[in-house]
């Protein structure tokens, strides 16, 4: 976690952003303000911090704010993990965030960026990627491996031993049982799922038990870098 002396700017200025601002600052990191690309953001203070400019201005925090690292409160899986990788070609930092709450074992293997929010838990042996993003009271077993740019929504449930693939989706209040094997790059879970079965690349499913009810387009990123 930074220091006080550090500077930290928030990817973000919406309802998510505000949020990592509130749990940012609980934490003692120095966070100075945000980058949007929301028009009407522009030129404004939210929160008591201010809109720096753009995203695209991520080229510029080191050289003319002086800002140490960044943090991505963006939702978006393909975005979140997008501005991320940016930001290190910048020279910038993305360090993790685990609210004090949270209960990680100090056998899950981290390997990279990872925001996880108020009570969630997640067991020994899980394996998460870069980028991920976990909101509260999020439970993840034991053995599970989650690759890149993934989401889990407030209160669901991740069984044992299952692989969920880059940019997948779990909405708030769903449950993916123990004996799923894979939820499939780029799927959304609605919410309050009961998810029984493998999930195949791109599937949106709902109901108890899941039912594919529509499929989820990647998102495309604009490129920001020179």
């Amino acid at each position: 976690m930074n220091k006080n002396s550090d500077r930290s700017v928030i990817i973000g200025a919406g309802f998510y952003g505000e949020l990592f601002k509130s749990y940012l600052t609980e934490c003692g990191v120095n966070v100075i303000g945000y980058l949007d690309d929301t028009p009407e953001y522009q030129n404004t203070v939210k929160r008591g911090l201010p809109i720096l400019g753009p995203i695209s201005d991520l080229k510029i925090l080191k050289n003319k704010y002086k800002v140490n690292s960044v943090y991505c409160s963006i939702g978006e899986n393909v975005a979140r993990l997008y501005f991320l990788k940016e930001a290190r070609k910048f020279g910038l930092q993305t360090p993790n965030f685990i609210h004090p709450t949270a209960i990680i074992s100090p056998d899950v293997d981290i390997k990279g960026t990872f925001y996880i929010m108020p009570g969630s838990v997640i067991q020994p042996y899980a394996q998460i990627g870069d980028g991920c993003m976990f909101s509260m009271n999020v439970a993840i077993a034991h053995h599970t491996i989650i690759d890149d740019g993934c989401f889990a929504s407030s209160s669901s449930t991740i069984g044992a031993k299952m692989s969920l693939q880059k940019y997948a989706w779990v909405g708030i209040g769903a449950t993916v049982m123990t004996g799923v094997k894979i939820l499939g790059e780029n799927c959304l879970i609605g919410a309050g799922a009961v998810v029984i079965s493998d999930v195949s690349a791109n599937a949106v499913v709902a109901g108890v038990p899941a039912k594919r009810i529509n499929t989820n387009k990647l998102f495309v990123m604009p490129k920001i870098s020179k």
